[in-house]
């Protein structure tokens, strides 16, 4: 290994500061704290410290400690607070710590006692340090700073502004952590720091930059195979939790790591010798009679071993007890090799038996059990495991016991590896091993054996996409491949990354050198044919899978060819009750079945329930059974009855969110429901349960279509719109309700193709196409009156009137809000009734009529309260601040624009926490902190254009220019407002154009006739 330069120690001894927030709050001196006493003590010293010798004014520190309803003596008790607090500090020798400086309080500290601003100064020296090219000492005075920390700062502050802030004090320790290491790495100290970057990827799995150091660490130890699998779990992290690629800087680092490319730098590879154990009692096997032969029964190893070299050192270092083997391991060293058929179990047993045979010299035994039928052979392969030790005819027992007995007996203090390949479940194992520690068992199975004592488990999974190209180059060659990438992938993801399929299809093509990688492509894309191609010369796919499908009773056999069924990437567990009609918990254990079969995958998210997914060529067969075992009418109601499952579990979600079936409609179709206490299991969190089955019920839609179940895809397709607006899933949102309106409208459903023109006009609406919204709500409404549901008139209205009040016509969307408010109450919609208030109070505070505004918004809020639909709840409190803004009772505008963050950051309403941060920025700015403003106002837009909010984008331009104008930044005030002006004309919202326009033709006024005592009006 190269030298490492930093030579990572632990700092010296830590200086004792007066102030500690790097982890619980602390304050002493001498190695000792003092008691900080109750929780608001506590919190408003949090609060002065997080700004030393910065004023905090006293409504700031009410802000944290009481947050929505402060008492009437807030103020007395701060002062309180605040004179418990001097005493403090005078105990520890700083009795004029705090001094009252109007409009509060300000706490006077050396930078050098507060361990937060040490953090932070030894951190800028570290960055000037290695600007400097002094990177062994940057690297030093890196973590000099992070041993300040003694944990999450501020823990066990109960208030959200002091945990805002210690989240950007977090930030700041990872980002330290992150520099430190990149420091080590620089100098070659690539070996230490390995293991604290697999804990940290643990716990900070979307730290994309993480991920890139470990594997550039694990390639530098030599370690290329785990550092690929590295690459290969950041892809599957971020795909799943992001719905993300990985950077071009991950891919670059990835091939670089294939190519072994030497900018890399120096790698610690080398052969890793396999030493005899240091057992001083060992000694050379004794010469042996010519009479005794040694075992040598292992079948030949394949020469095109590739994928799995960290399983092999694995496996290979438990066998030959190196030292930095698995030292817990007493006995007898037992490995079991599990995994789906074809994924390679033998071929890693025997390669790993092959490696070790030096250091088993006394031979291997081996048994193949995958042909053998169900009965038990265990007697069978005693017998012929004694006779290749040397006994014959008569001296073998013939009770399995005695066989036992004898086989342990001639295995004493023999140094023997035993391989017992595809054991099936009904093999007694015990009296196959042998009794002596120095003999070794490696098993394969497609059950994970978890009854072995002190068995060692080696879970096989298939390759990645880079380990399936890997391997298709050694078959076929690297010309064929490079010159087909294209072709080369898509086959990989074909054969599912299953090592027997992946060989099969390198076996065809190397028997056809005249073929191109496209054609067979071309021939495995026909799913109905894809397992009639994987066959040649004695390697087939199909008898593979079928060995374990026989293995199941008759209900897991149909279960499995139910799954087949499900189009989603993976599904819960409740589904296979829906497939089966039966209990959740029946259904569950039967699941558990397919999934030890290693027929079903196990899919597991962080924080999130077990899910559960057929691998492709599995599904591909599963669906060659059903179509040969169930009926038409049988594959349909048990489509019907998983997709109406969806349905139901949507609907109490929405209905969770919502306080009832408010501001939606529903069809006649039938649900498939569970026990109460089933659905209460499943659904938990209504927001963590869409953000789960988001992909599931896309494909649910889809799959409804096609099946020409019509009421029950429309109806779905409408419910799951309480994901895809709050979420900003655009893009999910427009092709569910494109194709359920295709599938109503081919069934003339009228209902449903209404039902699914006011989603789409609501689609449109949001992402302010408001030509395209009116031509969807007016058929729409058309269809709905004709029809007669009333309902979905009433919600047509409410949407229309909107979109006129942001063209500007206010004798229309005043006479629709009007119908619609009618409508809703008329049906006992009280959600949408709160809604239209909402929308009212809005008109009332533009009129100037506040007070009336207020009105309205107080009885949408207790309507939101009396129904539980926080949702709209911070929609009612967000306009509650607009309201206050506009009248400059800045103070009251500070609780409810709080109030509606909390709400949406805890539903995950990405939608709502754009607005509500926009009207934070809009606070701040109106607070005279235009710095702080500008700073959310900035963070808003650039969310607000990922998620498509574009009006939202368009008033954070208008602001930050109004803004900028106001703090003499005229250039690029105006830029701003330029580009706000372009997206209001755009967006057809005619008074904000209005308003954007006249505000950049007061600047246009002011730069040229400039007068640096006058700034423009803000509108």
């Amino acid at each position: 290994m190269a030298y490492c330069e930093s030579g990572i120690t632990q700092p010296a001894g830590r200086h004792w500061m007066l102030l500690r927030l790097l982890g619980p709050v602390e304050l002493g001196s001498d190695n000792r704290s003092v008691n900080l006493g109750g929780t608001r003590q506590r919190i408003v010293l949090a609060v002065l410290a997080l700004n030393t010798n910065r004023i905090v004014p006293v409504n700031q520190l009410i802000d944290a400690v009481w947050s929505t309803e402060p008492p009437s003596t807030a103020r007395s008790q701060i002062q309180i607070c605040i004179s418990a607090l001097r005493r403090l500090f005078d105990e520890v020798g700083r009795p004029d710590a705090i001094s009252t400086r109007p409009p509060g309080y300000l706490l006077q500290l050396d930078p050098a006692d507060v361990d937060s601003l040490r953090f932070a100064a030894l951190t800028a020296d570290a960055r000037r340090q290695a600007d400097a090219g002094a990177k062994a000492q940057a690297a030093e005075t890196l973590r000099t700073a992070l041993a300040l920390w003694r944990g999450k700062a501020l823990s066990g502050i109960p208030s959200e502004p002091v945990q805002r802030a210690a989240t950007v004090l977090n930030d700041q320790w990872l980002a330290a952590v992150e520099e430190r290491i990149q420091l080590d790495l620089d100098l070659g100290c690539h070996q230490e720091v390995t293991g604290e970057l697999q804990g940290l990827v643990g716990e900070h799995p979307l730290r994309e930059r993480l991920h890139t150091f470990l594997m550039l660490a694990l390639y530098r130890c030599g370690r290329r195979a785990d550092a690929l699998e590295a690459a290969r779990q950041a892809r599957k992290v971020l795909a799943e939790e992001l719905g993300l690629d990985p950077s071009e800087e991950l891919h670059r680092l990835t091939r670089a790591i294939l190519q072994r490319d030497p900018t890399l730098g120096a790698t610690d590879e080398q052969p890793t010798p396999v030493a005899r154990p240091a057992d001083p009692k060992w000694a050379p096997p004794q010469p042996r009679t010519p009479a005794v032969v040694l075992p040598r029964q292992l079948p030949a190893s394949i020469t095109d071993f590739v994928g799995r070299e960290p399983q092999l050192d694995q496996i290979r270092r438990l066998l030959a007890r190196e030292p930095d083997g698995d030292q817990t391991l007493q006995g007898m060293p037992i490995v079991v090799i599990s995994g789906m058929g074809g994924v390679g179990k033998s071929s890693l047993a025997i390669r790993t038996a092959h490696e070790l045979s030096d250091h088993y010299s006394d031979g291997q035994l081996y048994a193949d059990l995958r042909s053998w039928d169900r009965q038990d052979h265990t007697a069978e392969l005693l017998a012929r495991f004694l006779r290749a030790l040397g006994l014959t005819g008569s001296a073998i027992p013939d009770g399995i016991e005695e066989r036992s007995k004898l086989y342990r007996s001639m295995l004493s203090g023999k140094r023997l590896l035993l391989v017992l390949d595809d054991v099936p479940p009904d093999l007694q194992v015990l009296p196959l091993l042998p009794g002596s520690s120095s003999c070794a068992v490696v098993i394969t199975s497609r059950l994970r054996l978890t009854g072995l004592p002190g068995a060692r488990q080696v879970a096989l999974d298939v390759f990645d996409l880079a380990q399936s190209l890997e391997m298709l180059t050694t078959l076929v060659g690297p010309d064929r491949v490079a010159a087909s990438q294209q072709d080369a992938s898509e086959l990989a993801k074909l054969c599912g990354g299953l090592p027997l399929a992946l060989r099969i299809a390198g076996a065809r093509l190397v028997s056809r050198p005249h073929w191109r990688l496209g054609g067979l492509v071309h021939r495995l894309r026909d799913e109905a044919k894809r397992l009639d191609e994987f066959t040649h010369h004695g390697l087939e796919l199909r008898s593979n899978i079928e060995l374990a499908y026989r293995a199941l009773d008759g209900v897991g056999q149909r279960l499995l060819r139910l799954c087949s069924l499900l189009r989603a990437p993976d599904f819960p567990s409740w589904t296979a009750a829906a497939l089966l009609d039966s209990s959740v918990i029946e259904a569950e254990d039967i699941l558990e079945s397919l999934v030890d079969a290693q027929l079903v995958d196990i899919v597991q998210y962080p924080d999130a329930s077990p899910r559960y997914r057929l691998h492709d060529l599995i599904r591909v067969y599963a669906a060659e059974k059903l179509g040969e075992v169930e009926t038409e009418r049988e594959r349909v109601v048990a489509l019907a009855r998983v997709l109406s499952g969806w349905l139901a579990l949507a609907e109490e979600a929405h209905r969770s969110d919502y306080g009832g079936n408010y501001t939606t409609l529903h069809g006649t179709a039938t649900r498939w429901t569970m026990d109460p206490a089933d659905v209460a299991e499943h659904v938990g969190d209504p927001a963590d349960w869409w953000e789960a089955e988001r992909r599931a019920l896309v494909v649910a839609v889809r799959q409804s279509a096609d099946a020409g179940l019509v009421e029950l895809c429309w109806d779905l397709a409408l419910t799951a719109v309480s994901l895809f607006e709050s979420k900003g899933y655009f893009d999910d949102w427009r092709e569910c309700a494109t194709t359920a309106y295709a599938a109503a409208e081919r069934a003339g459903n009228r209902v449903g193709m209404a039902a699914m023109r006011y989603s789409l006009g609501t689609l449109h609406m949001f992402q302010t196409r408001l030509a395209e919204a009116d031509v969807c709500f007016a058929t729409a409404l058309e269809i709905f009156a004709e029809e007669g549901v009333e309902h979905g008139s009433g919600l047509v209205l409410r949407n229309a009137a909107h979109i006129d009040g942001l063209r500007g016509d206010t004798g229309s969307m005043l006479a629709k809000y009007a119908r619609s408010l009618e409508i809703m109450r008329r049906v006992g919609d009280r959600i949408g009734e709160a809604h239209i208030m909402r929308s009212l109070a809005r008109h009332r505070m533009d009129e100037g009529d506040h007070g009336g505004a207020i009105e309205l918004l107080d009885q949408a809020l207790v309507i939101c309260r009396e129904t539980g639909c926080l949702r709209v709840e911070a929609q009612v409190m967000h306009r509650f601040a607009e309201v206050y803004l506009a009248t400059d009772q800045i103070e009251l505008a500070r609780q409810p624009i709080y109030r509606a963050l909390r709400i949406v950051r805890a539903t995950g309403d990405r939608i709502g926490e754009t607005h509500a941060l926009y009207g934070l920025g809009i606070l701040r700015h109106r607070e005279g902190r235009p710095d702080n403003a500008s700073m959310i106002l900035t963070h808003t837009l650039n969310r607000s254009r990922r998620l498509g909010e574009r009006l939202i984008e368009a008033r954070c331009r208008y602001s930050l220019g109004e803004i900028a104008l106001a703090t003499g930044r005229i250039s690029g005030g105006m830029e701003h407002l330029r580009a706000a002006c372009d997206l209001f004309e755009h967006l057809g919202s005619t008074v904000w154009y209005e308003r954007a326009n006249s505000l950049l033709a007061d600047a246009d006024l002011l730069t040229a006739h400039p007068d640096p005592t006058v700034a423009p009006a803000a509108s």
